[in-house]
């Protein structure tokens, strides 16, 4: 196409100075014309009595056209010279021989295509100038969906219905121990909050299903909400399949070969994994762990060997495990057996406890409870159902294998169970206090954000203290922790939630 162009250039650009070439010569010979009768032409001019009837007498006398007429006209008298006439001459044979090499140029297509190769070569010649810059074969030139979206923190909300919504996490401002707190967002008829989690917009997120199936899926593909939207069904980013129940998300910014995924099941059962087994998940799904009949996958969390695991059941009993005598396993496998579970006992909560916490358990187990609030962090947070929490140091319980009965780390009222556990006060402020918050979530959708240093550190056997009056919001259906703001951000983000 681009040689046709240029045979197209060159064709126009002979045409136009052959045309050129033409209007010229022709007038040279008028003026040819002119000068080899010169006296004649004289007489003519001084005899007419207009410069109309000289051109026309000059065109009737010497067969002249009005151009070759006018431009006999137009000389000055310093050019009737014989020198002039001889440079006339040779203008009108170098015209001639112009002429004929243009003619014969747009006659054969091989001269026009040589013509071409010899103004290339030309252009070569002229910008030889090295290149400075390197092109390079390479796809870091192509972007992605991935590369123009920002990698901002963001909160993750999950209903027991499947419906999931992504948020801000300045969505909820603090508030104190005790308050209602704020509704998390429209939920659906009979739906209740089942996650609330804090990730990063590039993450995987991984699935986890109560029938063992593990799905993918980067954070960013999930809608981002207000807090009064209920959110996008899940089937429509994932292939679940009829009554299948997303039971525990978990975040993944990397995939590193020294990190397990450590699965919890409601009756009891407990698995590790290698995470490198789920880098590559196909859009169907793959298995988790295999599960004995009627039991579900409830709790997924990541560790290494080095981590220790905090298990709580819904009696209140704990069990402080090392992640490293627990034997990694394949994906299609069951497990072995977490603890010993009284009859109509289940499994209420899993959290990691970071290895460099495990110094802490080897502080005097033996000092009465009456003085576990002398004692500093890190501790286990307990959450009932019913809205009541307590700190307890992580010094009061002692490593035990699995398939235990566990220590006794929650006194209920009646009626009332364990909802959640965590591990506390791994990030510490200049006063030495947990700068964490725990984000607890209702059966009805109500959340309430709460700092840890706010909710009071009791013994194993104390009930704790109000956390978030209930009333008609049913019970604490979730937790989470999420990292706390100062109180100048905090001051600030309402600030400008007022100017907005």
């Amino acid at each position: 196409a681009f040689l046709d162009f240029r045979c197209s250039v060159v064709g126009r650009r002979a045409r136009f100075r052959l045309s050129q070439a033409q209007e010229r010569s022709h007038i040279v010979e008028g003026i040819i014309v002119g000068l080899d009768n010169l006296d004649a032409v004289i007489d003519l001019i001084r005899k007419a009595s207009s410069n109309a009837m000289a051109s026309a007498n000059l065109k009737k006398e010497f067969n002249l056209s009005e151009k070759q007429a006018d431009a006999i006209l137009d000389m000055n008298l310093r050019r009737l010279t014989l020198l002039e006439r001889n440079k006339f001459v040779n203008e009108g044979k170098s015209l001639m021989e112009q002429i004929s090499k243009l003619e014969e140029l747009l006659s054969s297509k091989k001269s026009i295509l040589q013509v071409v190769e010899q103004e290339a070569i030309e252009i070569k010649n002229k910008f030889s100038t090295p290149r400075r810059s390197v092109l390079e074969d390479t796809d870091s030139g192509l972007l992605e969906e991935i590369d123009v979206i920002p990698n901002d923190e963001m909160l993750l909300a999950l209903s027991e219905k499947g419906y999931v919504k992504r948020m801000k996490p300045d969505t909820f401002n603090l508030q104190h121990r005790g308050t209602i707190g704020k509704s998390v967002g429209k939920l659906r008829v009979n739906d209740t909050m089942s996650d609330f989690l804090v990730c990063h917009a590039h993450d995987h997120i991984l699935y986890f299903s109560d029938k063992g199936i593990v799905f993918s899926s980067r954070a960013y593909k999930v809608p981002e909400c207000t807090r009064g939207a209920a959110g996008t069904p899940l089937i429509h980013i994932l292939s679940l399949s009829d009554g299948e129940r997303i039971t525990s998300i978990v975040p993944v910014s990397e995939f590193a070969g020294d990190q397990y995924l450590l699965m919890l099941t409601a009756k009891g059962y407990i698995k590790k994994v290698s995470l490198n087994y789920f880098s590559s998940i196909r859009s169907t799904g793959i298995i988790s762990i295999q599960l004995v009949p009627g039991d579900k996958l409830k709790w997924v969390r990541l560790c290494t060997n080095d981590d220790l695991v905090a298990m709580a059941s819904q009696n209140g009993m704990i069990i402080l495990s090392s992640c490293k005598h627990i034997r990694a396993l394949g994906r299609n496998t069951r497990g072995s057996i977490a603890m010993r579970l009284k009859e109509g006992d289940k499994m209420a909560s899993m959290d990691i406890i970071p290895s460099a916490t495990r110094e802490d358990l080897g502080r005097n187990s033996e000092v009465h409870d009456t003085h576990a609030k002398s004692l500093s962090g890190p501790w286990l947070l307990f959450v009932s159902e019913s809205g009541f929490g307590k700190r307890v140091p992580l010094s009061r319980f002692r490593l035990s294998p699995l398939n235990r009965v566990g220590l006794k780390g929650y006194k209920f009222s009646s009626e009332d169970r364990l909802a959640a556990v965590f591990v506390v006060g791994l990030s510490l402020a200049e006063d030495g206090g947990s700068d964490e918050q725990v984000v607890l979530v209702s059966q009805s959708g109500t959340v309430n954000r709460i700092k840890i240093r706010d909710i009071s550190i009791q013994s194993r056997y104390a009930r704790g203290v109000i956390l978030m009056r209930l009333e008609h919001a049913g019970k604490i259906q979730s937790a989470s922790l999420i990292s706390a703001a100062t109180e100048t951000d905090l001051e600030e983000a309402e600030a400008e939630a007022v100017a907005a």
